[in-house]
């Protein structure tokens, strides 16, 4: 009996003890050492501790917001010289007698996310793994602007971040790729309509300066204008802003919005300084046009010094190379004439604004002098695309498609030297590179053809290619070992499919389009597009060349030789290709 009462006692007193440590700790937390700090600042007695919690009604429901337990002074103008948490909060809008934001009525967590039912520090700022709402800080706190505001169009005092993440997002051609609602509507990259809902500030940051860093397959180029940190900060507060669950209704009054004109100005008439405002990202006259060129493309000055971005192929001779018309359908459209091609499909642009970038890019006039030697031919032209050391890896190589030829390879170039005047000055059709016959001599390319073989053959290198023709029909089969007269037949592009499907697609796909399973394995160059309409319809790309290719592969690539297949089998292939890029195909 006396044990039992033992037992309550000490059981008793263990209970008083918790009891006391968490009183103490309960009086000993943070907020109440602020508040009786914000007390003694002010002179006044400590009334107490108490949890200030707001209630901010939304169509979600209530947020609870307990932030104004630590940041005691928040509303009280006496307390702006006050040591943090304690201080006044600076005015959200600047130059006003009144600032209109009530914090009573608001809270903190409206604009500064974090957690606000938490009332000890680390927690309440959201700093712990997996709260996916970090505290906002400073100027970056724009990005909630838009929860409360109509910040769709027009301008928001206080929120010059954010609007400046907006120009950026427009001159940076950011727009080009990814669709906001109501900004743009390309659907090249992920939609951005509820970036900021879906992540944090941080990831947008690190997306931006480092593409790859959480999708190693990222398209997305680094441009060259990451290391601005003002910049990178305000497209981040921008896209951060981009959130779906906004706390207006329709019928909220916005504080501070300038509602944006009725009527919107668009280029109308084709000029010179439309085009150069255009390719630089820049309004033109009061007009919203959008363009950014410049963040991916890079011309030449007068004195062939270079401007611009490192991303897509150099734009000194567009017009020359390409003409009008493909210029202005590449804008619109670059999947028309080059299937593969990364670049944005521009399609909101009028015929004034398209005739506006035009004329601009007819302004480019640079080009050497004709005696010029295959160096610096090479150097001034090639580049770029095929690198220094001739492998294809050019600055811009990383985001064409196909990439740039590797003219390293001596079996290739010992093999295909033929071709190269004529693809230097006829382009290559459905890929980057383009005919430079207005741009170059014939006597620039043969100097550029000995250049290419002089880097890439040496003395001690021999390669020759065997010759054999394209078997026709009534001819007799290669592969006729037991002599049983079997001749070539009219070619059947059903079986051309079927054999295509057994002995192709690891490489090629199962569409023929060059995305086979095993092509990123392969070193460069990677397989080709094979229903790449302006590829195979163009006049260098014969039957006699596909069965080259197919039966001998392609020397100084990955394409093996096929001497295991038949001739009938090659021709029932190649037919089945060409039917595959007719227009009824299409």
């Amino acid at each position: 009996m006396i044990k039992d009462y033992r037992t309550l006692l000490i059981l008793a007193l263990a209970g008083f003890v918790f009891f006391a440590l968490s009183m103490k700790k309960a009086t000993d937390q943070d907020f109440v050492k602020y508040q009786k700090a914000y007390y003694a600042e002010l002179g006044a007695e400590f009334p107490g501790a108490e949890i200030k919690q707001v209630n901010v009604p939304t169509p979600a429901g209530a947020i609870i917001d307990r932030c104004q337990s630590c940041h005691v002074g928040v509303s009280n103008p006496e307390a702006v010289d006050f040591d943090l948490p304690l201080a006044t909060h600076p005015p959200i809008v600047p130059g006003l007698a009144e600032d209109p934001h009530d914090f009573n009525e608001i809270g903190c967590v409206v604009c500064h996310d974090g957690n606000g039912r938490a009332v000890e520090m680390h927690d309440a700022h959201g700093e712990f793994h997996g709260w996916i709402k970090p505290m906002l800080t400073g100027p970056i706190a724009q990005a909630s602007c838009v929860r409360c505001h109509a910040m769709e169009s027009g301008n928001l005092a206080g929120a010059e971040l954010y609007e400046k993440g907006r120009e950026l997002f427009l001159e940076k051609a950011c727009w080009g790729c990814h669709t906001i609602a109501g900004i743009s509507s390309s659907s090249q990259a992920p939609e951005l309509t509820d970036a900021g809902g879906k992540f944090k500030f941080d990831y947008l940051v690190e997306s931006i300066v480092h593409p790859k860093a959480n999708d190693e397959n990222s398209k997305m180029p680094e441009f060259d204008w990451v290391d601005d940190e003002e910049t990178v900060m305000a497209l981040a507060t921008f896209l951060k802003g981009q959130q779906k669950n906004r706390l207006r209704t329709e019928n909220s009054a916005p504080i501070g919005y300038i509602k944006p004109k009725s009527d919107i100005l668009r280029i109308t008439e084709p000029s010179v300084a439309a085009g150069r405002a255009m390719f630089a990202g820049v309004p033109f006259e009061g007009t919203i046009a959008k363009g950014g060129c410049i963040n991916c493309h890079a011309f030449r000055n007068d004195d062939g010094t270079l401007s611009g971005g490192h991303i897509g192929p150099e734009l000194t001779w567009t017009l020359r190379n390409r003409g009008a018309e493909f210029v202005k359908d590449h804008i619109v459209n670059a999947r028309v004439h080059t299937p593969d091609s990364i670049m944005p499909t521009f399609k909101d642009y009028n015929d004034a604004e398209l005739d506006s970038l035009v004329k601009f890019l007819e302004t480019f006039e640079y080009k050497l002098d004709s005696s010029a030697d295959g160096q610096r031919l090479y150097d001034t032209y090639c580049i770029s695309c095929h690198g220094p050391e001739l492998k294809g890896d050019g600055v811009v190589s990383a985001m064409l498609d196909p990439l740039p030829r590797d003219l390293s390879k001596y079996q290739f170039v010992a093999s295909y030297d033929e071709r190269f005047k004529n693809s230097i000055l006829n382009g290559v059709g459905g890929t980057a590179m383009p005919a430079w016959k207005n741009v170059l001599s014939e006597e620039e390319a043969e100097t550029l053809v000995e250049f290419i073989k002089s880097k890439s053959l040496t003395e001690e290198q021999s390669f020759k290619r065997m010759e054999v023709e394209l078997p026709m029909v009534g001819d007799p089969e290669r592969l006729d070992y037991k002599g049983k007269g079997t001749v070539i037949v009219e070619a059947n592009p059903a079986h051309g499919q079927e054999a295509f499907q057994k002995f192709c697609t690891s490489c090629h796909g199962k569409l023929a389009n060059g995305k086979g399973p095993n092509a990123y394995d392969l070193v460069h160059p990677l397989p080709r597009n094979l229903i790449n309409k302006e590829f195979i319809s163009q006049a260098a790309v014969t039957d006699e060349r596909l069965y080259e290719s197919i039966l001998l592969g392609v020397a100084g690539t990955p394409m093996p030789a096929h001497d295991h297949l038949s001739d009938q089998t090659i021709l029932d292939i190649i037919a089945w290709i060409r039917m595959n890029t007719t227009e009824e195909a299409k």
